[in-house]
């Protein structure tokens, strides 16, 4: 497939899917007479379309930008070095001062629903065409693990969203409502069981690498139901998560040449080498480019910065602080700036903006560590064997060179509930998950994220309390439906 070929198709989606109703989507033109309702025949235009999706994980509007800042930058492991830099909107992230017309905020929204848009359009004409039955069933697997994920990500950041399950137009979309949180989630369910039951636990051919799984589906499963807290659920759909195993050393993971690995269940994947601006999808059924991830975008500098308060919080002999960031850095040749950075991405660019790591969405560690955290909830044990909650958070630690923790250090429920989100936070460091945990937790969250505001910046946040776990709606969603009764904006927001 041609790069020209995805873009016709994603023209054809945005003419008939408007999934956000500002100005940009209704004025959209399309680059040809086709429509969703027309476009799919056969296998190959359905594996355009999947295509397409993936594609949207990449863009700067979710994983390739929006979503570290919404992700990280929000939490207590990142922070802004240039304070002043896009009129300061980046540090309103950091401070908990973000207006509703932030463009972050707005970017990981409409991100998203361009994302769930084309994974509508997919699934709208897959049943009823005449592919073959086995292709059919792989690429609605994919839509509905892509389309699951994607809400994941935006009932966690934004609480009730619209809930859009079909290919829509842009007088239907001005018709959304806020579904409450429950609904979301009994889709996000929905969508990752089928996807479960429809996707293969592996692929046999190399340039499928990377593409979702069943292990995937099984995994996202129990993280979304870890964040409802359904304990028995959780562990079961952590059961079906097989095949995956930890990489006996850290530092392998983020190796850009070995991003296919035992312990990836998911990665937005990049390709260093070709022309950033021709498209940005890894799949090797179109031309596969890079989109800029890694040391130059993701890897810090003064867009995303570690935290003194996470070097602090590994502690002696974690193999992880060396391999995860690096606590001197220079701005050659000048030498401009010192500080800490993110070196889990770093990759030698082969041209500016064009460099070949790939982003971790999920991941083996983070499924024992949801493991460790189901089970303690469901009840304390200092059992220590295999299958237990500390034989779980113990594999991890283990691997990073540290002893395993024994009952006698984390002689209860919740002391074993704080070692397990602070091996969360060092695990998973810069890969998307330190805010969701601190939100989860609610007042908990809300107090170590006041505490660390002010031991890093002598800073206190009266306006910090749990409302600001949310992000607002962005205010151009706000006033195109101008309908507070059915699409209100998040409390604590103006």
């Amino acid at each position: 497939m041609k790069i020209n070929s995805i873009k016709y198709f994603i023209g054809a989606v945005l003419l008939v899917a408007t999934t956000s109703c500002g100005k940009d989507f209704i004025n959209l033109t399309p680059p040809s007479n086709q429509t969703t309702a027309t476009f799919f025949k056969t296998s190959a235009d359905f594996q355009q379309g999947v295509n397409a999706i993936y594609d949207g994980l990449q863009s700067t509007q979710a994983y390739g930008k929006a979503y570290y800042y919404l992700m990280e930058v929000r939490s207590d492991n990142t922070d802004i070095w240039d304070r002043g830099a896009l009129a300061g909107v980046a540090s309103q992230l950091d401070f908990f001062t973000e207006a509703t017309t932030n463009p972050f905020v707005s970017d990981g929204y409409a991100g998203s629903y361009i994302i769930i848009a084309r994974a509508n359009a997919v699934l709208d004409q897959i049943d009823g065409s005449a592919i073959p039955d086995t292709d059919k069933k792989q690429f609605r697997g994919e839509a509905l693990y892509l389309r699951g994920l994607t809400y994941f990500n935006l009932v966690r950041l934004y609480g009730n969203v619209p809930l859009v399950t079909k290919t829509e137009t842009t007088s239907q979309a001005l018709n959304h409502r806020r579904n409450p949180v429950t609904e979301v989630y009994a889709q996000i369910e929905s969508d990752l069981q089928t996807a479960a039951s429809l996707l293969p636990v592996s692929y046999t051919n190399a340039n499928d690498y990377g593409r979702a799984t069943a292990g995937s589906a099984y995994g996202l499963l129990a993280k979304a139901l870890v964040t409802q807290k359904k304990w028995s659920d959780a562990l079961a759909a952590i059961t079906n998560v097989k095949g995956y195993s930890l990489l006996p050393d850290y530092a392998d993971l983020y190796k850009p040449a070995n991003i296919i690995n035992p312990e990836v269940l998911f990665a937005v994947r990049y390709r260093k080498g070709l022309n950033p601006s021709e498209g940005n999808n890894y799949f090797a059924d179109m031309v596969p480019v890079s989109f800029y991830y890694n040391g130059i975008l993701y890897g810090g500098s003064n867009n995303n910065r570690p935290t003194k308060d996470l070097v602090a919080a590994y502690g002696p002999g974690d193999k992880r602080l060396g391999i995860s960031l690096d606590t001197v850095y220079y701005n050659s040749p000048v030498n401009l700036m010192k500080g800490n950075y993110v070196k889990k991405y770093l990759d030698a660019p082969g041209a500016t903006n064009d460099a070949g790591s790939s982003f971790i969405v999920q991941r083996y560690a983070d499924v024992l560590l949801l493991a460790a955290e189901a089970l303690n909830e469901q009840g304390y044990s200092s059992a220590t064997g295999a299958g237990t909650a500390f034989g779980y958070l113990n594999q991890v630690r283990e691997r990073a060179g540290l002893l395993p923790r024994k009952p006698t250090e984390l002689p209860d429920q919740q002391s074993f509930r704080a070692a397990v989100f602070q091996e969360r936070r060092v695990e998973l460091a810069f890969e998307n998950d330190r805010w969701f945990d601190l939100a989860r937790t609610a007042a908990t969250g809300v107090s170590i994220l006041q505490q660390y505001l002010k031991n890093e910046y002598n800073l206190v946040a009266p306006v910090l309390t749990t409302d600001r776990l949310l992000f607002p709606i962005p205010q151009s969603e706000i006033n195109i439906h101008n309908d507070p009764a059915s699409f209100p904006q998040n409390k604590g927001y103006n």
